[in-house]
């Protein structure tokens, strides 16, 4: 059995110190993604890689988990999500086309899932991955509407930087 390792991207390391999980945990061959919501430190949309909204919430001294922001423009938060689904598989050397199951957690799901699956048809490809939507009364971050958890295989050839770090290491 291989150990298990933290994939801590650096822009997520005050998630990891601050709210005390992963961002995801290698094992056994898999990648598990934490869930994640298109959040940006003012609700605007963000250009960068879907982690800044985390990164400056956690340099706050409050590093509340209710101060972060939904980005407010529902297209560009569901990108947002994705973008940085995608960046925390960039750190286990993975990306989205390695995502073999996706579970998708949406607030006033009827209204929003039209644009939902023409963002997500933008960043998940053909093979598709195993997906189960659920719909929820509220999510942790005000103004959320989904929030994205995924399990992706490690690709072939293993993750080169996973191999050479102790069990328990962080990324």
């Amino acid at each position: 059995m291989s150990p298990v390792q933290r994939i801590i991207p650096p822009a997520l390391q005050g998630v990891y110190d601050n709210w005390h999980f992963a961002p995801a945990v290698v094992a056994d061959g898999l990648i598990f993604c934490s869930g994640i919501i298109g959040t940006s430190p003012n609700g605007d949309t963000p250009d960068a890689d879907g982690l800044a909204g985390a990164k400056a919430t956690t340099q706050e001294a409050s590093n509340d988990l209710t101060a972060l922001m939904a980005v407010r423009d529902p297209e560009a938060q569901f990108a947002t999500a994705f973008k940085a689904l995608s960046a925390i598989l960039r750190a286990a050397d993975a990306e989205l086309s390695d995502v073999v199951e996706l579970t998708t957690y949406h607030v006033d799901m009827s209204r929003h899932m039209d644009t939902f699956m023409r963002v997500k048809d933008h960043y998940i490809q053909a093979p598709y991955p195993a997906w189960t939507a659920i719909g929820v009364a509220e999510l942790i971050v005000p103004g959320g509407l989904l929030e994205i958890r995924a399990v992706a295989q490690v690709p072939s050839g293993g993750i080169g930087r996973l191999s050479r770090l102790e069990s328990g290491a962080s990324v």
